[in-house]
């Protein structure tokens, strides 16, 4: 394996950090350029159902660039439900429902942030010969912008997933207060709410759905670290006490030194995930150890970076609370880590 990434792949990085950086307006807007001039929720859908045809490895890369800065868009919800739309839809189900996805007419989420599909307590019934949900999920990312949710429901004792339209008759989207005030959730409850099953996955496919989420995640917690360590070393070099920056400082070096061993390592196990992610034997172990040790990182620089800062970081003016917050709800995102490491564990036969 070329353990690196190619020059295709640092210009598409340049090209979307330089985007975000000249970026404007509201989130809509940002949201319609990244679709429109980047093509993002394309990245990793074959060209047959109008996607670009690359690889996990540059969705992951934006998933980086944008946990860098936060941007505020849609992009996670909508990825995680178009890989459950290629991964468990049939051919006819993913050229309908993929195209207004990829363009960003509409926005998608996966209706599941648990470790587990299994443990979901939506059913599936049949009524008047077509298939209806109930059940209520929480909490939804974007769920009060989504035009599409995928639901994971129980049905005839296997857990399938299911479209449902934001619009359609007994489904009630409540808006959740949010601790990450950059990623707003909600609360979807189905009242028989009419759906379409996907009715290509196997059980397989399904947790794979959940795998390649906590990759990508992972690779938005290593974006969000890098940019506490770069804050950080900027504040320690530029703030000066007794005639000195405070860089200088045994305690604010070694917090640093600290933050880039963990980011060093988190970003070669994301770039080994990513690039071996089409296998899914691979796939398997990579995606929980990727999820655990980028959310420990992220916590970990979140904190060390507050504690460079000082008072100032305390703050709500600062931006640095926006990052640990962003940490904090990432790392209980898809299970925690310690269930991560058990689903490791267990994957590995230990």
């Amino acid at each position: 394996m070329d353990f690196g990434y190619s020059t295709e792949q640092e210009a598409f990085r340049a090209s979307l950090r330089g985007l975000l950086r000249r970026a404007g307006g509201r989130d809509r807007e940002v949201w319609q350029r990244l679709c429109n001039e980047l093509e993002l929720p394309g990245l990793h859908v074959p060209p047959e159902y109008g996607g670009v045809g690359a690889t996990l490895v540059e969705t992951a890369v934006a998933f980086e660039e944008l946990g860098r800065v936060l941007t505020p868009v849609p992009f996670a919800a909508t990825m995680f439900a178009i890989e459950a739309l290629l991964r468990t839809g049939d051919e006819d189900q993913c050229k309908t429902l993929l195209a207004g996805l990829l363009s960003g007419e509409q926005i998608g989420t996966l209706a599941w942030c648990g470790g587990d599909f299994s443990a979901t307590t939506v059913r599936a019934e049949q009524r008047d010969g077509r298939t209806v949900l109930t059940g209520n999920c929480n909490p939804v990312l974007h769920g009060q912008v989504a035009d599409v949710f995928v639901v994971p429901a129980a049905t005839e004792g296997a857990v399938r997933l299911h479209v449902v339209a934001a619009d359609a008759a007994g489904v009630t989207v409540t808006p959740l207060n949010s601790f990450d005030a950059t990623r707003p959730v909600a609360a979807l409850q189905l009242a028989q709410a009419p759906a379409d099953v996907l009715a290509a996955g196997s059980a397989d496919d399904i947790e794979r759905v959940l795998d390649v989420a906590r990759l990508l995640l992972a690779a938005e917690m290593l974006g969000g670290a890098e940019a506490c360590l770069e804050m950080a070393v900027r504040y320690a070099c530029s703030r000066r006490q007794f005639d000195r920056p405070i860089g200088s400082f045994q305690a604010v070096k070694h917090a640093c030194a600290d933050m880039l061993i963990e980011v060093d390592a988190t970003r070669a196990t994301v770039m080994y995930a990513t690039m071996s992610a089409a296998d899914d034997r691979e796939l398997a172990v990579a995606a929980p150890l990727a999820k655990a040790q980028a959310a420990d990182t992220f916590a970990l620089c979140a904190g060390n970076a507050i504690q460079v800062h000082g008072g100032i970081a305390f703050t709500w003016e600062h931006e640095l609370h926006r990052y640990f917050r962003r940490a904090k709800t990432a790392e209980a995102m898809f299970g925690s880590t310690a269930q991560h490491r058990a689903l490791l564990a267990d994957r590995v036969g230990l």
